[in-house]
């Protein structure tokens, strides 16, 4: 288990809380299987209703591990990899899911959102979805998602560039419901998860289920073409490349590859 994460009930509300005080919250298998763990364990306990995700430190969260990225994140292949799991999690997922989000959403940390059915976002929160300069493709199912929500201009724009956006351009995006001061955020979403919670909950859970219901193949297949595509991208010499560059700050140099 990732001592970085923890519940709190406050009646039928479950808040987790992911991540250190000093951190800016990096993804990799262990906090996918954790954030999978207590999902798992929401779903099937009874008093919760409701699940208000949050994190501690400077950022929502930083993104994916990119020096697991550079030693091969995915031994196993995507299907049985811990990030499979939590997406097929999400999936399923018929209780609303509350998010408060600050400081930045990178990459999965934005991507994750389009998950949850309430999204509050701090003002001058950024957010980037990174793929592209790092020699990889959307991924928790975002390039069904993202143009489902924002149209596919503007998921082009997001995506392609690959370049840091406002919380304004987010809710724009489809990305938030809602910006708001950062001294308002917690509020906000306590308010609107004890909302959600006090509402008949079999009557929410189908509700979510039909909400849900016409886009399951489309999400699946698109997540399935994500799972091979990211397998070739982590296997690259172009991701190779670009985590190289990352770490060693200079411009990356994609001359050779056609």
């Amino acid at each position: 288990m990732n001592e970085n994460f923890d519940v709190e009930r406050s009646g039928h509300v479950l808040t987790v809380t992911f991540g250190l005080h000093d951190s800016r919250n990096v993804m990799n298998e262990a906090w996918f299987g954790e954030l999978e763990q207590r999902l798992y364990e929401a779903q099937r306990d009874e008093r919760t209703r409701v699940v208000l995700l949050r994190a501690r430190g400077e950022a929502f969260c930083a993104g994916g591990d990119l020096r697991g990225f550079q030693a091969g994140p995915l031994p196993e292949g995507y299907v049985r990899s811990a990030f499979a799991r939590l997406l097929m999690r999400l999936e399923d997922f018929d209780k609303p899911i509350v998010a408060a989000v600050h400081g930045s959403a990178i990459g999965g940390g934005t991507t994750l959102l389009l998950h949850c059915d309430f999204v509050f976002v701090a003002a001058g929160t950024t957010f980037q979805l990174p793929f592209t300069r790092l020699g990889l493709v959307p991924e928790f199912g975002s390039s069904y998602l993202l143009p489902l929500h924002a149209g596919l201009r503007l998921a082009n724009e997001l995506v392609l560039l690959a370049q840091t956006f406002d919380a304004e351009k987010a809710l724009r995006a489809g990305i938030v419901n809602e910006v708001l001061p950062s001294e308002a955020l917690m509020a906000r979403a306590d308010a609107t998860a004890a909302a959600l919670a006090a509402l008949p909950p079999a009557s929410m859970r189908a509700s979510k289920r039909l909400l849900r219901m016409g886009h399951r193949a489309g999400l699946a297949a698109a997540t399935a073409a994500e799972g091979k595509a990211l397998e070739t991208c982590f296997a690259s010499e172009e991701m190779q490349e670009a985590i190289s560059a990352f770490f060693a700050r200079r411009q990356p140099d994609f001359s050779r590859f056609s």
